[in-house]
């Protein structure tokens, strides 16, 4: 049999290193870290204190060393688990966690039914960001043997990290000797704080969610994809596109299967829904019609009863309608009822800025350079860096400038025309920049 099982050791929430605690073992040393602008993903080692305890574990980036990748193959061509164990032990506690991984599997495959070996590999596979893997590992560390207390820590853990509150609360109580009181302490500082995002997000407290939503990510709930997805909503309702741009892309790059089960609520929604219903928002206002029509279409069979998710379908198909007809009016020449068509679509979403910009270019083509300015004006406060709402804005500055030039030389009364074609010449070549 296996023992000694390593890594013991938990998740560091945050994705950072953290200080060592005086309390808690030393007796490794941890590696030198990697080069500057190298992406690492840490999480703790074992120590000798209580789970959770130990020395960080530093990911290497960079490729293995080739005296490290001979250690490697010359283990993976034994036969011997305890041995294979031993050095995919080694390889984790250097950061080579996918060495670690390949050597783990190698043992699993003499013992396959050992818990400690299945708890090595789901370590790995944290070290790795896994952690859809890493909990379907630790499940089934746990139906080996229901009282290995070890991998309950770490599907505590990681549930932690994920934000699923309930089931880390339950695997914090079946963990034994005893829970381990700093993942006691931050799944309850993580439930506080979603409390309250919840709370503010019913009455519309858009600046309170996105308060308590960076609260709950830095107190270890990391690598949730449904409270990146309500940061960025709250960013979005906040008119600050790019950063609630950000907070989508983050929450996209997570697993969705293993940020939520199908029937996990959030915000009164099936939590699937709730994450294509915050993408479709964000892809709507910012000119990504055919995604979030995908998105909201995906929301909709989810959820089709939400209130919400009904209200926004309709929406954003009728945004994406408007903007659609607009478009080919626009290119028809018909720019009086392209802009008609783009402020139907306004009337459903009134700070879409890429549809002001299309109406404002509309009013450029008719002349109405003042309405088109204000139509920019709207699109960049929305919008500040919307670089063809500025270039459009400036454009329609200079016919009105132009305007203002050529009844200036009219209210001269100048009867020598020749005065007039030399000045409006010299206006025409930059006079007047």
């Amino acid at each position: 049999p296996l023992t000694n099982a390593l890594p013991a050791g938990n998740i560091c929430p945050t994705g950072r290193l953290a200080k060592p605690l005086p309390s808690f073992s030393a007796a490794s040393t941890p590696p030198p870290p990697a080069p500057p602008r190298a992406i690492r993903h840490d999480v703790l080692g074992s120590g000798t204190g209580n789970y959770g305890h130990g020395s960080i574990i530093r990911s290497r980036s960079g490729g293995v060393a080739p005296e490290e990748d001979a250690a490697v193959r010359r283990a993976m061509s034994s036969a011997d688990p305890e041995e294979l164990k031993r050095a995919g032990n080694e390889q984790y506690k250097k950061g080579y966690f996918e060495e670690a991984l390949r050597l783990y599997d190698r043992a699993l495959a003499l013992c396959p039914d050992n818990a400690a070996c299945r708890g090595n590999r789901a370590a790995a596979l944290t070290g790795l960001r896994r952690f859809g893997d890493a909990i379907k590992e630790c499940e089934e560390a746990v139906r080996i043997d229901p009282s290995y207390g070890r991998a309950h820590q770490r599907l505590a853990s990681l549930h932690i990290r994920l934000g699923h509150l309930e089931d880390a609360q339950k695997h914090l109580t079946l963990a034994t000797p005893q829970p381990d009181l700093l993942e006691l302490h931050k799944l309850q500082t993580v439930e506080k704080h979603l409390g309250r995002c919840l709370d503010s997000r019913k009455v519309g407290d858009w600046k309170n969610v996105l308060r308590e939503c960076d609260a709950a990510i830095a107190a270890g709930a990391d690598s949730s994809a449904l409270l990146f997805a309500a940061r960025a909503e709250a960013l979005l309702r906040l008119t600050q596109l790019d950063e609630a741009d950000m907070a989508i892309s983050s929450a996209s790059k997570l697993d969705y299967s293993s940020s939520c089960t199908s029937d996990t609520k959030f915000c009164g929604f099936f939590a699937n829904a709730y994450l294509y219903y915050a993408h479709a928002q964000v892809d709507i206002a910012l000119g990504r019609f055919d995604h979030a029509v995908s998105s909201a279409d995906k929301a909709r069979i989810i959820d089709p009863r939400n209130v919400e998710v009904i209200t926004m379908h309709n929406n954003v198909k009728a945004v994406a309608r408007a903007r659609s007809l607009g478009n080919e009016l626009f290119k028809s020449g018909k720019f009086s009822e392209a802009c008609i068509a783009y402020g139907e679509g306004l009337k459903h979403h009134p700070v879409n800025p890429v549809l002001h910009c299309n109406r404002a270019a509309c009013r450029f083509k008719l002349g109405q350079w003042e309405k088109s300015i204000e139509d920019c004006n709207e699109a960049l406060m929305i919008q500040p860096n919307y670089t063809k709402a500025l270039l459009r804005r400036a454009a329609s500055y200079g016919k009105v400038a132009y305007c203002l030039s050529f009844c200036a030389f009219s209210d001269l009364e100048l009867k020598n025309s020749e005065i007039v074609a030399r000045l409006m010449f010299r206006w025409s070549n930059g006079w007047n920049r």
